[in-house]
């Protein structure tokens, strides 16, 4: 079935003739960001090594060569400096920050082909893009990052739209000696349908992963150091996927305008990741958040479910919903609603925990200023056992993102943007998160609060 998936949609791209033409127009945009910030107990650990004050930059450039109103390529770079750095051979992510400024740090987000389908609405992108799964309340809690792959956008009118997609985000042949086999791919496939009624909008989405035996995230046998460890392998003392893996979900983004000024946003996902027993997965996720506008702020309520482990998840599987980036933009430094290179997702991902809060968006009341405050409880739905009795890997590398039933987290986000020209503005932000773990599970008992205040600047062209 995967190889047909495949199949299909290279053939969709080798049935279009396009007659090459020289390019006749350029356009590039982009911004450059400046980061400083302070930071105190980022690991929420006493003697965690932070090194509290950090300045970073980052810029990113999109150059788009149009061949015809039809055709065109896109290059999509970035490139990242801390003050003062010297990375490994001065060459990669954040080289060249130190004396001299001479390393190499270039990076590839995004280098694809788009294509807009002669007399017919579908359009193609294909290469190294950028794809959100579809997410209502805080975007997507599945996949949002920069993958290689496919993607095939029909626009049949403003009330109906179809997406689908091929994506390859990771294969071991391409890095080791392993012979070519199915066991060393992951390839993911998303079919999206988007409806839009009158005063509302839904989209439904079904998608597939192939996940191979030997792409592995977590301890002890991982192909990858980074990686979602806690989204596709369960992290799990003696716990290893042994064989081939299916994973499903299917879902709900909903957008629905109740009167001019309330708005309610809705996710409902379940997803499922069948491997042998104890590396299983699957479980349940649900955020909603009703708005109300005024004239000058936005007040709204939110919240959150994701199903946890039960207290046999290390022998029968776990009971979190499965996923590939921790990627939710709930907020600015527990989750990854970040700018550019300020520290965040110190809480990284919304399974296995239950929250709620308040979020103040919209704050205009002083012209040249907008302003937002979030306010977020969180408490664990994981069985407080899997820590206590040992069956959790690393847990000191898994505070805060992996909450148990005993667990709290109060995290509290203050953001202004200040609009000095227009493409330039400044953020002061000021984030803080009170972690409140129980000792009796984790055996930790120098847990700190963490907090970060951070000045960044923004120029766009």
């Amino acid at each position: 079935m995967k190889n047909l998936l495949c199949l299909f949609t290279l053939l969709l791209l080798s049935t279009l003739v396009i007659t090459p033409v020289a390019a006749v127009e350029i356009n590039a945009r982009g911004s450059l960001w400046n980061v400083t910030q302070l930071l105190e107990h980022k690991n929420f650990q006493e003697d965690d090594e932070t090194n509290g004050f950090t300045v970073q930059q980052r810029f990113r450039s999109q150059i788009e060569i149009l061949a015809t109103e039809m055709l065109s390529g896109v290059a999509y770079f970035e490139i990242n400096h801390r003050w003062g750095q010297y990375p490994d051979n001065n060459s990669g992510r954040y080289a060249g920050g130190d004396i001299s400024t001479d390393g190499v740090g270039v990076l590839t987000k995004r280098l694809f082909l788009h294509i807009d389908v002669p007399y017919f609405p579908l359009s193609i992108n294909a290469g190294l893009i950028g794809l959100t799964y579809p997410g209502a309340v805080a975007g997507s809690v599945i996949l949002d990052d920069d993958v290689a792959g496919i993607v095939a956008s029909y626009a049949h009118s403003e009330k109906f739209s179809a997406a689908l997609s091929w994506l390859r985000p990771f294969d071991v042949d391409t890095t080791d000696d392993l012979s070519v086999s199915s066991h060393n791919k992951m390839d993911m496939f998303l079919l999206s349908l988007y409806f839009a009624p009158e005063n509302m909008n839904f989209n439904t989405y079904f998608a597939y992963t192939a996940l191979g035996e030997n792409v592995k995230f977590g301890r002890p046998n991982f192909t990858y150091v980074i990686g979602p460890s806690l989204g596709l392998d369960n992290s799990f003392v003696n716990v290893e996927r042994t064989e081939n893996a299916k994973v499903f979900w299917a879902g709900l983004a909903l957008t629905a305008n109740l009167d001019t000024d309330f708005k309610l946003l809705f996710d409902g996902i379940y997803g499922r990741l069948d491997a042998n027993k104890a590396a299983a997965r699957s479980g349940w996720f649900t955020a909603a958040k009703l708005s109300y506008t005024l004239d000058n702020i936005t007040p709204a309520l939110t919240g959150w479910w994701g199903s946890g482990d039960g207290s046999n998840a290390y022998k029968n599987g776990s009971g979190r919903m499965p996923f590939v980036t921790a990627s939710w933009l709930i907020s600015t430094y527990g989750f990854d609603d970040t700018h550019a290179n300020e520290t965040g997702v110190r809480i990284a991902d919304a399974t296995g925990k239950i929250g709620a809060g308040i979020v103040l968006d919209d704050i205009t009341y002083i012209s040249w200023m907008t302003q937002q405050l979030r306010v977020l409880g969180m408490w664990g739905t994981n069985d407080a056992s899997i820590v206590k009795n040992g069956h959790l890997d690393t847990p000191s590398s898994n505070i805060a993102k992996y909450l148990t039933d005993k667990d709290f987290a109060l995290e509290v986000d203050y953001e202004a943007t200040i609009k000095l020209y227009d493409q330039l503005s400044i953020s002061p932000s000021i984030a803080y998160i009170h972690l409140d773990l129980d000792e009796d599970t984790w055996g930790i008992s120098n847990i700190r609060d963490s907090w970060r205040v951070a000045l960044i600047t923004k120029y766009t062209y």
